[in-house]
């Protein structure tokens, strides 16, 4: 049942992520700190919309939609 939770947490997750990545960002940081930023923005905004509690939310599933949207749209 986990399982169900964490996927579709990846499916409501992935278009946010998409559109924190995409985000010009004035400064330049390095790679991983642009992922770390859109990580903490991704699950904020999470939060912000009611999809999930602070403490419900997996913080490896928000990582792999972050990454995935890396890798699609860099």
């Amino acid at each position: 049942m986990q399982l169900l939770r964490d996927l579709w947490l990846l499916i409501k997750c992935y278009p946010i992520a998409r559109g924190r990545v995409l985000v010009d960002r004035p400064e330049k940081y390095p790679g991983t700190v642009c992922h770390m930023i859109a990580y903490n923005e991704t699950r904020t905004e999470l939060v912000n919309r009611g999809l999930r509690e602070e403490g419900e939310i997996t913080g490896a599933v928000v990582m792999i939609a972050v990454g995935l949207a890396y890798l699609l749209n860099r």
